[in-house]
C-alpha cells in the first residue's frame, strides 16, 4: 500500500485523458504498477511479503515481522500481467502469490497501525437517552487492528480444528455484526473460500447456495436484531435450509436406487426421467418435490396397481427421509441469546473461540491467551503466524463467491479473487476519494452484497482506515440514524444506494430527523449500485456533502466502475452524471439486427444522449473471474470455473467478439459522462438487491404444482417504481379458467415467494387481469405492461393479438396507483408496525394527530414499540401546525404495562446495559409528550396498567371509559415502575391532594393493585369519565379539543395543571421517609415486606424521595437505574417475572377500602343506622326500599398481613363479610337474593381446591353462591328497553354467565368466555345483592315455593345438559350414574326414568340403594364385599392392566344382569377412583359423560375392543372443510419412519378440506411426511424431537398424564403438578402447532379435531390441545389392553370429547340459559319435580358447606335462606304480606286485620 497520499488521486482532466490513453497503449504497466503498490505480495524464495512504495524498490517484511528490502529491482511476482489465453477467464497477474487478510489486516500491525480503530461496530438497538438525550446505540464495540487480528487468528484455529484447509467452501447467514468479519477474514487468511448469504434471503435459497458452493461448513447466528426485534437466524433459515430441502442429484440418486430394487422393466427409467424432467432447475429442493413429481409420474403411466403404487411411494419416501445436505459442522454465534434448536452438528462460537485461543496459548506456551497483551504489535504477528501462518494463495485463487440473480431464474455464483480484485477495489478509493489511513468510511450495506464485501471490508482495511459497520436500518429508529452515526464516529466517507435517501426526501418529518445532526465531517458522499435521478442527487448535495456523486457498479464489476473522480475538475452537478474510470472502456451500443439466440449481428454505437445497451469492452482487474463451478478440479491450471455459462450470459451478447455485457441501459453524453437508465434484461433492482423476475414467477407458479385445484394460470412480474425502494415487483395475474383469485389466494403466493426467494423478492401488489397483451405468436408483451406502469408512451399496439386488454390493464394500473396515492398520504395516516398516527382537521385551522398503539394483545411497551412512539412523537413535535394530539390503544386495552417477557430475557442474561434502554427510551418519548405546549388527551380505552398508566401521567389531559382501569403493577413483578411512575405520579396526586396524594401514589406502586375509573378521578389522576351511552373515549377527546378550540372551558383547568407541574417539576417536593408511616401507606408497607419484596419496595421508595428532594429530570435517572437493576438482579426481575407468568406470584395487599369486609360488629350497626347496610334478612320493596351502599354476604377474603387468600375448611374460612353493592351495566339486572343455592362450587371458592378463584380475579373478596332466586331490585337500561323484565319481579337466577356479544354465542354460549357465577372470575349469590346478566334471570315457577326455586338451578341444570344435550339420551336405553341417591345423581337417576330410559344408580349403603329403588331405579352398592376393593385408578404398570379389568368384570356382569343388558349411558362425576369403573360398564358403542372429579381429576381407563378408519371416525366427529386437524404421527411406525395408519387420516383429512398439522416423535419423521407431497392442506410438522433439542431438560414428551398430589390436602403441590404439565408439555407443543393452524377466525390455532393413537397415552396432551367446547379427539385403532389418562377438567369443564371406535367420552357442564329454559318447560309440564331442599339458615352456612366438604350432608338439595320471612311462599304478595307482618311483629306490633289472599304468608 503507498504512503504517497496523492498517488492515484487525477489533478485535472488532462491528467485523466493522459492516463487513459496510458492505459489503452500499455495497460499492462498500468495494472502491474496498481497491483504492486496497493497489496503486499509473497516472494516465494524467502517467504518476505513485498510491496513498491512510489518509486523505491520492494519493501516489507520477513517471516519474523522485521523489515526487509528485495535487491532485485526486476523481480515481479507474477509472470505475466494478463493471460488472456483462456479469454473470457481472464488470468492477472499469473503466479502472483498473496493473500486478502493479509492485506486488510496483518500488515497494519508491521506499520506501525496496531492501536488504530479498525472496525467500530453499532448494534440495530437504539437508547435514545444517550449523548444528552439525542440517542446512541445500545451496543456500540471498537475494534483496533490489533484486536481484529487476534480475533481473527483465533477463529483460523476454530476452522482448522474443523477440518477445514485451503479451498474448502464454507457459507455464512448473519447478521451484520462482527463475528462475520472475523470469521471472514479468517476463511481468507487460510484460503478458504466463502460465500456470504444476506440475512433477508429464504432457507430455499440459503440452502441452494450452500449446496452450489459445496459448502462444508455453516456459520450462523442464533439471530439478530432488526427495529429493535429479534430475527432468528439459525431456527428461520439454516435449520430450514439444511433439513428442509436436499440436493437435486441426491434425491435423484436415491430415487434410482429404489427403483432399482422393484422388477418395473422400462416403467422405472420413464419414472426417472419424468422426475429428472421435471426437477431440472432446481439445486436443491424439498423431499415433496420429487414425490410429488414421482406421483404426477405414476398417474400419468398408469401401469402400476395401487397397492404397489403406495409400497413404491413410500419406500422411496422412507430414503428420502435420510438423505440430507453434506454439512456436518454449524457454528452458531451466540448474539441474541434467544432460544435455539440444536442439533448434534451446532457448535456455539464462543466455546469453539475459547478452546482456539486455549489451544494457540498452548502451542506459544502461554496460560492464557491474553498473556500475549504484553507483547509488541510485531512480535504479536511473529508468535501467531508462527503458529497460524497465512496462506499465499495465486492472485486468481478464489477469495468468495456472491450469487446473483438471473434472469434465467438459476442465480449465478459470481468468483471474485485474492489479488487482482482487492489491488483494484483498493486503487478505486484513491482515485475516486482520495482515500488515506485518516479517513472513516461508513458503508451502509451487508457482506451478503457486493458492497459490503468491496467496500464495507476490504477497500477501508486494504486502506488502513476505520469502517462503520452498522447493524439493521439506517433509519431506525428515524431517519437520523445514519445521520447520527456520521455525526458521532466522525465519518469522511459514505456510500448508500439512493433509495433510503428517496424515503428520506419524500418525508419531511424525516429531513428533519437527518438535519438533527452534523455531518459536516464527510467529504465524500456517493450512491452506489442503483440507477440515481438527479432530484435525489440534489437532495443530497444540498442536506449531506456538496461533494455528493454518483458512483456505479454491479456484483459482477467487483467494484466502483463509473463515478466522479476526486480531483474537482469535473462538472458535478444534480445530474446523476458519472464517469467510467480511466481503466474502464465503456461505450453505449444499439443493436441493429438480432439471431434467434440473442446474439447481436449487427450493431452501432448510440448517438450522444441516445439509450442503448452499457457495455465494457475491455477487462480490468477486478471484474468477476468466472462464475463458480467445477469444484473438484479447483486446484488444477485447468480450473475455470463454470466458464461456458459465464461466457453465455456476460460475453457473448456481441456476436464476433468478447465484450463483457451487465444488462444495463445507459446514455452517454457528449462530455463523456454516462447516466443509468434501469436494466435492459428482466432483472429489477429492489433496494440495490438485484432480482430476476422469472424467478419470481417460478416461485408464483410453483402454486400450481403444489395444489391441483390451483386458480393460477399464468403471472407476468414487472418492476415498477418505489419511492423507497426504488423499484418493487408487480405481479399481473390470470386465473385460471373459471376460477377467481381471492385474498388468501394472494397472501398464499406472497408466502410462497417469500419462501422461495426471500422477503425482498415478495410482490408488493397483484394485479388480477384476465388477459396479458400477447403478439400473435403466443409472446407475453413485458413491455407493454412495464410502459403502462411508468406513464411511457405504448408505441405501436396493432401487431397485438388482443390490444383490447390495454384498457382493461391501464384501468386496473390506475385504480392501483390513486389507492398507493391514497394510502401513501402520511400526512393523513401514518403507520408503523406498532403505531398508527392519523392527522385530521376538526376545526379550522386545527390539527388534531390521533396516536393509536397497537401492540397485540396487550398494547405493551415492548422496545420496538417505544422506539416508534419515540419517532413518532418527535415528528410531531415537529409539525409546527399541529394543534393537539390524542393518545390512545386499540382494542379495548389502552397500555396493558411493558413486554415482560422481553424484561425476563433481558434479566436472565444480567443484560444491564439493554435492561436501561427500556426505561431511558420510554422516559425520553414520555418526556417529549410532557415538554410539548399543546393539549395532550389520553383517551383511555381500557386497562392503564403499568407503561401505560405512565404513558397517560405524561399526558396533560385523562379522559376515561368507565370500565378503565389504572395502576402501577411492577411491584408483582419485583420490580419498581421505571417509565416515570415513581415522579410523575408521585407530583401530579401531590399536586391534587399534597401529602395524602403523595401518600396515594406511594400505595399504589407499593400494593400493585388496579383502582377503576371513579377512584382515579377521586384522587386526582385523571380528568373525566365518558358515560354518555356509545360516545368511545376518542370521540370524547375530539369532543372536548372542538370545546377548547372555541374557547370553551373543557381543558382550562388540565392545562393550567399541566403548566404549573413543568414550571415545578424541578422543585422539591414537602414529602421525606416519614411517608412511609402514613395511614395510607403504613399498612400496605408491611403486607408487601410480608410477601418478600423488599427489595423493590426499597428502590421504589429510593427514587419516590430522590426525585422529591432533588427533582423530577435526578428521579427519572435514578428510577431508571434501580429499574435496570431490579430487571437484571435475580432476587428481582428474573425470579418475579417468571413467578407472574407461571401464576405463583406472592399475593398482593389487599386495595384501601372505607369499610373493611371484616368490619367489627360495632362497624356494621352503624353502617345500619346510617342506612348504608341492611340487616341480613331485611325486607327489601323494590323502588321503595333504597338500595344500600353495601351488603353482607358470605365468602372467603384476603389476608390483613400479606394479602394472601385465607382459605380453608369452611366452618373456619367462610365469614359473613360486609362489600360494596354493585351496580348493574347496560345487560344486568340488581337482584335481591331471597335464598341461594348451595353445593360443590362454593366448597371450591372456600377451600381454593383445585385452583383458588382469586387467582383469576383483581378482587379481595370472594362471595360464593351459584344460583339461587332473588327479587330485581333494578334494571340496566338494556333490559329496561327489552321489556322483559321488571323491577319487583320474582326470578330464578341461572349461574351460567358468557360473554354475550361474542359471535361464538352462535355457536354454543358455552364457547363465549362461559363461567360460573360465584366460582369463576366474580362474586357469587351468597350475599343480598348480586348483579345478573338478562339472560340468567328465569320466571320463577308457579307451582314452586320460592326456596324450591333457588334450590335446583346448578344441580338440575347440570344433569339437564348431561343428558338431553350431551348424552341426547333416548327412551328405552340403559344409564349408569354414580352417587345416585343424592345430589346431582338422584336428579340424573330420576330424569332419566322420566325419559322412559333403565336407570342403574351406584350408591354407598342399603338405604340409599332403597331410595333408589323407590323411584324406580335400580341400584349396585359400590361397597358390596364382592367389588368394594375395585374402585381404583388403572395402575400405572402394564403388567398389572389385565389384572385390574379383571377383578371388574363381575361388577359389570351384575350391573347388565340388573338393568337386562349392555350399558348404553355412563354419567360419573365422582372422580378419578369410580371413573375407571363406570367406563368400563360401557357396552358396545356406549357413551360416557362427566361433570365433576370430587376424589380427584387424574382420571385413567381401559381401552376396548373394536377398530374403525380414520373416514369413518372423522364422519363421526364432524369433521369438515375448513376445520383444523393435528394428527399424531409415530406411536404407530413399526420401522421408526412410516405409520400408516397416521398416513390415512392425514390423506383423509386433507381430501375432506381439513387444514392439516401433524406431531411426529422424530426429525426423520417429520421429513419423511413433509416428503409426502400431500399439498396445500398439509400446513406442517412438528417434530417431538426437535423441541427436545431446544428445550432440552425443560420439555416433557406427551406420555400417560403424571400422577396428581392430593388436590384436597396438597393443595400447592397438586397446582405446581398442573402448572409444570402445562409449562412441561402443553406449551411447548401448543406453541409449535398454533402457527401452523392459525387463522383469521381462529388465533389461538387450536385443531378441531386431534387424530390420537392406540400405540401411546397422549391423551393428556390431546384433551387439552384441542378446541374447547366444540373440539373432539378420535381414535380409529383397537383400544383394547392399553391404558389412557387424562386431567379431567380439560374434559369436564371444556366440553371436549373423546371418541373411540366402540366407546365415547364427553364432557358436560351447566346446562345453558336456554337450555335452562327447556328445563323449566319440563318442570312446569311435570316431566321432573323439583325435590324439596334442606333450608340453611344463613348464618349455618359455613357449617353446612363444612358438612358437604365431609360428606355428611343429606341427601336433598341445599338453599340458604336469605331474605325469606317463612318457607312455602309462593309470590310477590305472599312475600310481601309476609315481610310485613314480621316486621310488625318485629316492632311489637299486633295485626288486627288479614286481607284475603294471605294464606302463603301465614301457612
Amino acid at each position: 500500500m503507498s504512503d504517497d497520499r496523492t498517488w492515484g488521486v487525477l489533478p485535472s482532466q488532462s491528467d485523466e485523458d493522459a492516463l487513459r490513453n496510458h492505459i489503452q497503449n500499455d495497460a499492462d504497466q498500468f495494472h502491474a504498477d496498481v497491483a504492486s503498490r496497493e497489496i503486499h505480495w509473497q516472494n516465494a524464495s524467502s517467504g518476505a511479503w513485498l510491496a513498491r512504495t512510489g518509486d523505491s524498490g520492494w519493501v516489507g517484511w520477513d517471516s519474523r515481522g522485521e523489515n526487509v528490502a528485495l535487491d532485485d529491482e526486476d523481480w515481479t511476482p507474477w509472470s505475466s500481467v494478463l493471460d488472456q489465453s483462456a479469454a473470457p477467464y481472464y488470468r492477472w497477474f499469473t503466479g502472483g502469490q498473496t493473500n486478502a487478510c493479509f492485506n486488510l489486516v496483518d500488515r497494519h500491525l508491521l506499520q506501525g497501525r496496531a492501536d488504530k480503530t479498525a472496525i467500530i461496530f453499532e448494534g440495530d438497538r437504539w437508547d435514545p437517552s444517550k449523548n444528552e438525550g439525542r440517542g446512541g446505540p445500545v451496543t456500540e464495540q471498537h475494534f483496533s487492528y490489533r484486536v481484529l487480528f487476534e480475533e481473527v487468528v483465533a477463529r483460523m484455529q476454530v476452522l482448522k480444528d474443523l477440518g477445514l484447509s485451503k479451498g474448502d467452501r464454507i457459507a455464512f447467514n448473519l447478521p451484520n455484526i462482527p463475528e462475520q468479519v472475523f470469521y471472514m477474514l479468517a476463511a481468507q487468511r487460510m484460503g478458504v473460500v466463502y460465500t456470504p448469504v444476506f440475512g433477508g434471503f429464504s432457507a430455499k435459497t440459503l440452502s441452494d447456495r450452500i449446496h452450489d458452493a459445496g459448502a462444508k461448513l455453516v456459520i450462523t447466528a442464533d439471530g439478530g436484531y432488526r427495529n429493535a426485534e429479534v430475527v432468528a437466524y439459525k431456527g428461520t433459515y439454516t435449520d430450514p435450509a439444511l433439513d428442509n430441502y436436499i440436493p437435486r442429484e441426491t434425491a435423484l440418486q436415491t430415487l434410482q436406487t429404489v427403483l432399482a430394487t422393484y422388477d418395473l422393466g422400462a416403467l422405472a427409467e420413464t419414472l426417472y426421467n419424468d422426475v429428472h424432467e421435471a426437477l431440472a432447475g432446481e439445486i436443491t429442493l424439498e423431499r415433496s418435490d420429487l414425490m410429488r413429481e414421482l406421483g404426477a409420474s405414476i398417474a400419468k403411466q398408469n401401469a402400476l396397481p395401487a397397492e404397489m403404487t403406495a409400497e413404491l411411494r413410500t419406500a422411496v419416501a422412507r430414503q428420502l427421509a435420510d438423505a440430507k445436505h453434506d454439512i456436518d459442522n454449524v457454528i452458531v454465534v451466540d448474539y441474541t441469546g434467544q432460544e435455539i434448536v440444536e442439533h448434534a452438528r451446532d457448535k456455539w462460537s464462543n466455546d469453539l473461540v475459547d478452546t482456539a485461543k486455549a489451544t494457540i496459548a498452548g502451542h506459544l506456551g502461554l496460560s492464557s491467551f491474553t498473556d500475549l497483551s504484553g507483547d509488541s504489535a510485531a512480535e504479536l504477528w511473529a508468535k501467531l503466524n508462527a503458529v497460524l501462518p497465512v496462506e499465499s494463495v495465486d492472485s486468481n485463487f478464489p477469495l468468495f463467491i456472491i450469487y446473483t440473480s438471473g434472469s434465467t431464474g438459476k442465480p449465478k455464483g459470481v468468483v471474485h479473487t485474492h489479488g487482482s480484485w482487492l489491488s483494484g477495489v483498493s486503487h478505486t478509493m484513491r482515485t475516486v476519494f482520495s482515500a488515506t489511513e485518516d479517513d472513516t468510511l461508513y458503508v451502509i450495506g451487508d457482506p451478503g452484497w457486493i458492497t459490503g464485501q468491496s467496500y464495507l471490508i476490504a477497500a477501508p482495511l486494504v486502506q488502513g482506515m476505520t469502517t462503520v459497520i452498522a447493524e439493521g436500518s439506517p433509519l431506525f429508529p428515524h431517519a437520523g440514524r445514519f445521520s447520527s452515526i456520521i455525526e458521532r464516529y466522525k465519518v469522511t466517507l459514505f456510500k448508500a444506494g439512493s433509495t433510503f435517501l428517496k424515503a428520506v426526501m419524500t418525508d419531511p418529518a424525516s429531513a428533519r430527523e437527518m438535519a438533527d445532526f452534523d455531518m459536516s465531517s464527510l467529504r465524500v458522499g456517493t450512491f452506489c449500485a442503483e440507477p440515481v435521478s438527479p432530484a435525489v442527487q440534489q437532495f443530497a448535495m444540498d442536506n449531506i456533502c456538496k461533494h455528493y456523486i454518483n458512483s456505479y457498479w454491479a456484483t459482477e464489476h467487483g467494484g466502483i466502475v463509473f463515478s466522479c473522480p476526486w480531483g474537482g475538475y469535473k462538472p458535478l452537478s444534480a445530474d446523476a452524471k458519472t464517469w467510467p474510470l480511466p481503466w474502464v472502456q465503456a461505450e453505449v451500443r444499439v443493436a441493429e439486427e438480432t439471431a434467434q439466440d440473442g446474439t447481436v449481428t449487427q450493431w452501432r454505437t448510440a448517438e450522444s444522449g441516445e439509450k442503448g445497451e452499457l457495455v465494457i469492452t475491455q477487462p480490468y482487474p477486478y471484474l468477476a473471474r468466472t462464475l463458480w463451478g467445477d469444484a473438484d478440479n479447483l486446484f488444477e491450471n485447468s480450473w475455470r470455473g463454470d466458464i461456458d455459462r459465464f461466457t453465455e450470459v456476460y460475453f457473448n451478447r456481441w456476436g464476433g467478439e468478447l465484450t463483457y455485457t451487465q444488462g444495463d441501459y445507459a446514455r452517454q453524453h457528449d462530455d463523456g459522462a454516462f447516466t443509468l437508465h434501469g436494466r435492459s434484461d428482466d432483472v429489477i433492482n429492489v433496494s440495490g438487491h438485484r432480482i430476476g423476475t422469472e424467478e419470481i414467477e417460478g416461485a408464483i407458479l410453483r402454486d400450481k404444482t403444489l395444489r391441483e385445484d390451483s386458480p393460477v394460470g399464468n403471472v407476468v412480474v414487472v418492476g415498477a417504481p418505489h419511492d423507497e425502494k426504488g423499484e418493487t415487483p408487480v405481479a399481473f395475474l390470470v386465473a385460471a379458467a373459471g376460477r377467481k383469485l381471492s385474498d388468501d389466494d394472494l397472501a398464499r403466493l406472497q408466502s410462497l415467494v417469500r419462501s422461495e426467494k426471500g422477503a425482498t423478492a415478495v410482490p408488493s401488489d397483484f394485479l388480477v387481469v384476465s388477459a396479458f397483451p400477447e403478439t400473435r405468436s403466443g409472446k407475453y408483451m413485458r413491455r407493454t405492461l412495464r410502459s403502462i406502469l411508468l406513464d411511457q408512451p405504448l408505441g405501436d399496439i396493432s401487431t397485438l393479438k388482443n390490444p383490447e386488454s390495454v384498457d382493461e390493464i391501464r384501468t386496473a394500473v390506475t385504480q392501483w396507483k390513486d389507492f398507493g396515492r391514497l394510502t401513501e398520504a402520511r400526512r393523513v395516516v401514518q403507520t408503523w408496525r406498532y403505531l398508527r398516527v392519523e392527522t385530521h382537521e376538526i376545526a379550522p385551522g386545527r390539527l388534531v394527530a390521533l396516536v393509536v398503539i397497537s401492540s397485540p394483545p396487550v398494547n405493551a411497551l415492548s422496545e420496538r414499540t417505544l422506539d416508534e412512539l419515540h419517532t413518532a412523537l418527535t415528528q410531531l413535535a415537529h409539525q409546527d401546525d399541529l394543534s393537539a394530539m390524542v393518545v390512545t390503544g386499540a382494542r379495548n386495552t389502552f397500555v396493558a404495562g411493558a413486554d415482560v417477557k422481553e424484561l425476563l430475557k433481558i434479566g436472565e442474561k444480567g443484560d444491564l446495559e439493554s435492561a436501561q434502554t427500556l426505561p431511558n427510551a420510554a422516559q425520553t418519548a414520555f418526556a417529549t409528550l410532557e415538554n410539548l405546549d399543546i393539549p395532550i388527551i389520553a383517551a383511555v380505552n381500557g386497562p392503564a396498567l403499568g407503561g401505560g398508566n405512565e404513558l397517560v401521567l405524561a399526558c396533560s389531559h385523562v379522559i376515561a371509559a368507565q370500565h378503565a382501569e389504572f395502576g402501577q403493577p411492577e411491584i408483582n413483578l419485583n420490580l419498581l415502575p421505571g417509565y416515570g411512575g415513581t415522579q410523575r405520579l408521585t407530583r401530579k396526586l401531590f399536586d391534587a391532594r399534597g401529602v395524602d396524594g403523595a401518600a396515594e401514589a406511594l400505595r399504589m406502586m407499593l400494593d400493585g393493585r388496579t383502582i377503576d375509573a371513579e377512584k382515579a378521578l377521586e384522587i386526582g389522576l385523571i380528568d373525566d369519565i365518558v358515560t354518555t351511552e356509545g360516545l368511545s373515549t376518542v370521540e370524547a377527546a375530539m369532543a372536548a379539543l372542538r370545546d377548547h378550540f372555541s374557547g370553551g372551558d373543557a381543558l382550562k383547568a388540565s392545562m393550567a395543571r399541566r403548566k404549573k407541574l413543568k414550571d415545578q417539576r424541578e422543585h422539591a417536593l414537602a414529602i421525606d421517609e416519614s411517608l412511609t408511616t402514613h395511614s395510607g401507606v403504613a399498612g400496605a408497607l408491611e403486607q408487601i415486606r410480608n410477601s418478600g419484596r423488599t427489595k423493590p419496595v426499597e428502590f421504589i421508595i429510593d427514587a419516590m424521595l430522590t426525585g422529591a428532594r432533588d427533582g423530577q429530570a435526578a428521579g427519572l435517572r435514578r428510577e431508571a437505574e434501580l429499574f435496570a437493576k431490579g430487571v437484571c438482579d435475580p432476587e428481582c426481575g428474573p425470579e418475579g417475572i417468571s413467578a407472574f407468568l407461571e401464576k405463583r406470584s406472592a399475593p398482593l395487599p389487599p386495595k384501601p377500602k372505607a369499610v373493611q369486609p371484616d368490619a367489627s360488629q360495632d362497624e356494621r350497626a352503624a353502617l345500619i343506622d346510617e342506612g348504608k347496610l341492611l340487616p341480613m334478612g331485611a325486607s327489601f320493596f323494590p323502588g321503595i326500599t333504597p338500595i344500600p351502599q353495601y351488603q353482607l354476604g358470605y365468602g372467603v377474603m384476603r389476608s390483613h398481613e400479606d394479602g394472601s387468600p385465607l382459605h380453608g375448611d369452611p366452618e373456619v374460612a367462610e365469614k359473613e363479610l360486609v362489600l360494596p353493592t354493585p351496580l348493574p351495566s347496560a345487560n344486568e339486572a340488581l337482584v335481591y337474593i331471597l335464598a341461594s343455592e348451595m353445593n360443590f362450587n362454593d366448597i371450591w371458592a372456600i377451600t381454593g381446591i383445585p385452583v383458588s378463584p382469586f387467582d383469576a380475579r383483581d378482587a379481595d373478596v370472594q362471595v360464593t353462591g351459584s344460583g339461587g332466586v332473588g327479587i330485581v331490585a333494578q334494571l340496566g337500561q338494556d333490559l329496561v328497553r327489552e321489556g322483559r323484565l321488571s323491577v319487583g319481579d320474582i326470578v330464578t337466577i341461572y349461574s351460567g354467565q358468557s360473554e354475550l356479544m361474542a359471535p361464538d354465542q352462535g355457536l354454543d354460549p358455552m364457547a363465549a368466555d362461559f363461567r360460573i357465577q360465584g366460582y369463576e372470575r366474580n362474586d357469587g349469590s351468597h350475599a343480598q345483592f348480586l348483579t345478573v346478566q338478562g339472560p340468567q334471570l328465569h320466571a320463577k315457577l308457579p307451582g314452586i315455593s320460592i326456596e324450591e326455586a333457588g334450590s335446583y338451578g346448578l344441580t338440575m341444570g347440570t344433569i339437564h345438559r348431561a343428558l338431553y344435550n350431551t348424552l341426547a339420551i333416548e327412551p328405552g336405553k340403559r344409564l349408569f350414574v354414580e352417587g345416585a341417591s343424592t345430589g346431582t345423581g338422584y336428579d340424573c337417576l330420576r330424569s332419566a326414568l322420566s325419559s322412559s330410559c333403565g336407570a342403574l344408580g351406584m350408591v354407598s349403603s342399603e338405604n340409599r340403594g332403597e331410595r333408589v329403588e323407590a323411584v324406580g331405579g335400580h341400584a349396585i352398592n359400590r361397597k358390596d364385599s364382592r367389588w368394594s376393593d375395585i374402585f381404583t385408578a388403572v395402575p400405572d404398570d402394564p403388567k398389572e392392566w389385565d389384572a385390574w379389568e379383571a377383578a371388574g368384570e363381575a361388577f359389570v356382569a351384575e350391573a347388565e344382569k340388573k338393568v337386562g343388558g349392555q350399558i348404553d349411558y355412563s354419567v360419573s362425576h365422582a372422580g378419578e377412583t369410580a371413573f375407571p369403573r363406570s367406563f368400563q360398564l360401557l357396552g358396545e358403542n356406549g357413551v360416557l359423560t362427566f361433570y365433576g372429579a370430587s376424589s380427584g381429576y387424574r382420571f385413567t381407563f381401559m381401552g376396548k375392543a373394536g377398530a374403525s378408519t380414520p373416514a369413518s371416525q372423522f364422519s363421526k366427529a364432524g369433521l369438515r372443510a375448513g376445520q383444523s386437524l393435528l394428527v399424531v404421527y409415530g406411536p404407530g411406525a413399526e420401522d421408526g419412519i412410516v405409520d400408516p395408519v397416521a398416513i390415512e387420516a392425514i390423506e383423509v383429512g386433507c381430501q375432506r378440506g381439513a387444514q392439516v398439522a401433524v406431531l411426529v416423535d422424530t426429525v426423520s419423521q417429520r421429513e419423511f411426511v413433509t416428503s409426502l407431497g400431500f399439498g396445500a392442506q398439509m400446513k406442517g410438522v412438528v417434530s417431538l424431537e426437535e423441541i427436545e433439542r431446544r428445550l432440552g431438560d425443560e420439555f416433557d414428551p406427551p406420555g400417560p398424564f403424571q400422577k396428581m398430589p392430593n388436590p384436597f390436602t396438597e393443595s400447592a403441590a397438586f397446582k405446581e403438578s398442573v402448572r409444570a404439565f402445562s409449562d412441561r408439555t402443553l406449551k411447548p407443543i401448543g406453541s409449535a402447532i398454533a402457527p401452523l393452524l392459525r387463522n383469521t377466525l381462529d388465533k389461538r390455532g387450536l385443531p378441531d379435531v386431534v387424530f390420537e393413537r392406540a400405540g401411546r397415552d397422549g391423551l393428556a396432551l390431546a384433551t387439552s390441545l384441542v378446541k374447547p367446547n366444540v373440539g373432539k379427539i378420535v381414535y380409529s385403532e383397537d383400544l383394547k389392553g392399553a391404558r389412557f389418562s387424562f386431567y379431567a377438567p380439560q374434559v369436564w369443564m371444556r366440553q371436549r370429547r373423546i371418541l373411540m371406535p366402540t366407546a365415547e367420552i364427553r364432557g358436560t357442564h351447566l346446562n345453558t340459559a336456554r337450555e335452562f329454559a327447556e328445563m323449566q318447560e319440563r318442570i312446569a309440564a311435570g316431566h321432573i319435580s323439583v325435590l324439596p331442599p334442606t333450608i340453611i339458615p344463613m348464618e349455618g352456612v359455613p357449617e353446612a358447606h363444612q358438612a358437604m366438604w365431609e360428606n355428611r350432608h343429606a341427601g336433598a338439595n341445599y338453599v340458604a335462606m336469605h331474605a325469606l320471612p317463612r318457607t312455602n311462599l309462593k309470590s310477590r304478595d305472599e312475600l310481601y304480606r309476609a315481610w310485613a307482618i314480621r316486621d310488625a311483629m318485629e316492632r311489637g306490633e299486633t295485626l288486627t286485620k288479614v286481607e284475603t289472599g294471605s294464606a302463603g304468608a301465614l301457612r
